[in-house]
C-alpha cells in the first residue's frame, strides 16, 4: 500500500512538472513545380517556400510563476526540394556570411538557384546543413510583454514589409521580388533576419501593440575601420480592433559611407479592411541608404483576397521605382501583377497555384520574378503549383 502510494506522489510530481515545462516540435514543407520564362530564358524547376516557408522548430516554456515564464525558440529553414538546409549571418555585414565566389544574389531573400554572374558576394546565400537562421532566442514573457535575446526577424520586414500581403513573404507574387533593390552586399545581410539582437514586443492594449530591436554588429571597438557595421535598430506600431489593421516599421543598420555602401534603412506601411466577403490591403515600402550615390526603391502594392468556401482566390499589383542616386540618374520602374487560389485540403494541408508577370520600363531590367534576361523593357513570369503542409 505505502509503495503504490509513493508510486502515485512521485507521478503526481512528474505530471505536476511536465505541466509547468513544454517543448513543442513543428515545422512545415511546401514543394512546387515552378516555370519561369524571361524573353528567350526560361527555367523549369522543383522549388520549395513559395506559398508558405518550409521549417523545421523548436519552441518551449517554463512556468516560473508569478506570471512570469521562460521561452525559446529555435527555428531554421529548409530547401526541401534538395533537402539542404538555409545559410545564415553570424554579424549582421556581408563578411559574416557564407563566401561564394564571382556571383551576386539577384534576390538575398531567395537562397536557391537565383544567381547570377557578377562580382563577389558574402551575404546569406548558397547551401548548407540545417541551421537556426529564422529563430534562435530565449526570454522572459510575462504581463509586460515579451523580451528575447538572440536572432530572429527584423520588425521592419516581418510588421511592416510583409505584414498584410496576400501572398506573404514567399512565392511568384509576394512584394519581396520588387524590394530589396537598393541593398548593398552588406545590408543584404540584414533585410530579413538579424543576429545579436535584443527584441522587446509589448502585450496588446486596446488593440495597440509596439515592438522594438537593438542589435550589434560585434566589431573590435577602437580598431580601425568601421566598428559599427551591422549594428542598429529596428520597431513597429500596430492596431488591429475587429476587421481594421495597421502597421507602421521601420529599421536602419549601419555601415561605413563609401561610394557604394552606407547605413541601410527600410520604412513600411501596412494596412487592411476585412469586409467578410473579401479583404483589401495595401503596403507603402521604401528602402534606401546614405551611400554617395545613394540609391532608393519603394513600392506600392494593393491586394485582395476572397474566400470562397475551402478556396481562397487572391490578387495583387505592385508599382516599384528605383533611383540609383547618381547625377541626372533616371528612374528605374516596374509592375507585378500577381494572380493566385488556394485550396484547404484540411487544415494543415494547402494545395496552390500562384502566378506573377512583371513588366520593366524602356530603361530598366532590374525587376523580375525568378528569371532575367538581362534586356531593358523586359518582362518575365512564373507560374508556382504546389502543396503545402504544417505539421
Amino acid at each position: 500500500m505505502k509503495k503504490s502510494l509513493v508510486a502515485l506522489a512521485a507521478l503526481a510530481v512528474v505530471g505536476a512538472a511536465s505541466a509547468q515545462s513544454t517543448v513543442t516540435l513543428y515545422g512545415a514543407i511546401d514543394a512546387s513545380y515552378n516555370y519561369m520564362s524571361s524573353g528567350d530564358v526560361s527555367v523549369s524547376k522543383l522549388a520549395n517556400s513559395q506559398l508558405g516557408s518550409s521549417k523545421l522548430g523548436f519552441k518551449g516554456e517554463e512556468d516560473l510563476g508569478g506570471g512570469l515564464k521562460a521561452v525559446f525558440k529555435l527555428e531554421g529553414g529548409l530547401a526541401n526540394d534538395s533537402g539542404n538546409g538555409k545559410a545564415s549571418n553570424t554579424n549582421n555585414q556581408a563578411t559574416g556570411g557564407c563566401t561564394v565566389a564571382n556571383v551576386t544574389l539577384l534576390d538575398p531573400t531567395k537562397q536557391d538557384t537565383n544567381l547570377k554572374a557578377g562580382t563577389t558576394a558574402c551575404a546569406p546565400n548558397g547551401s548548407q546543413g540545417l541551421d537556426f537562421q529564422r529563430f534562435s532566442y530565449v526570454g522572459l514573457a510575462g504581463s509586460f510583454g515579451e523580451i528575447h535575446l538572440g536572432r530572429e526577424y527584423v520588425m521592419s520586414f516581418l510588421h511592416g514589409q510583409g505584414v498584410v500581403d496576400v501572398f506573404g513573404t514567399n512565392g511568384p507574387a509576394d512584394a519581396t521580388n520588387m524590394f530589396f533593390k537598393a541593398a548593398t552586399s552588406n545590408a543584404s545581410a540584414v533585410v530579413t533576419n538579424i543576429s545579436n539582437m535584443v527584441t522587446y514586443e509589448s502585450p496588446s492594449m486596446g488593440g495597440f501593440k509596439v515592438g522594438a530591436q537593438l542589435y550589434m554588429g560585434e566589431n573590435n571597438q577602437g580598431s580601425v575601420g568601421a566598428t559599427d557595421n551591422g549594428s542598429g535598430y529596428s520597431g513597429y506600431v500596430e492596431y488591429a480592433n475587429g476587421p481594421i489593421f495597421g502597421s507602421l516599421a521601420t529599421s536602419s543598420t549601419k555601415y561605413a559611407q563609401t561610394a557604394t555602401e552606407g547605413d541601410y534603412e527600410v520604412t513600411a506601411l501596412g494596412a487592411s479592411y476585412d469586409f467578410g466577403a473579401a479583404k483589401l490591403v495595401y503596403t507603402y515600402a521604401t528602402e534606401k541608404t546614405n551611400a554617395l550615390t545613394a540609391p532608393k526603391n519603394t513600392t506600392n502594392l494593393i491586394g485582395v483576397a476572397v474566400p470562397m468556401g475551402a478556396a481562397t482566390f487572391k490578387a495583387s499589383y505592385i508599382a516599384a521605382t528605383y533611383n540609383s542616386g547618381a547625377a541626372a540618374a533616371a528612374d528605374k520602374t516596374g509592375t507585378l501583377l500577381g494572380l493566385g487560389v488556394d485550396y484547404a485540403l484540411s487544415k494543415r494541408t494547402t494545395a496552390y497555384a500562384s502566378y506573377a508577370n512583371v513588366t520593366n520600363s524602356d530603361n530598366s531590367a532590374l525587376y523580375s520574378t525568378g528569371v532575367n534576361n538581362g534586356v531593358n523593357g523586359n518582362s518575365s513570369s512564373n507560374l508556382a503549383i504546389g502543396v503545402y503542409h504544417k505539421f
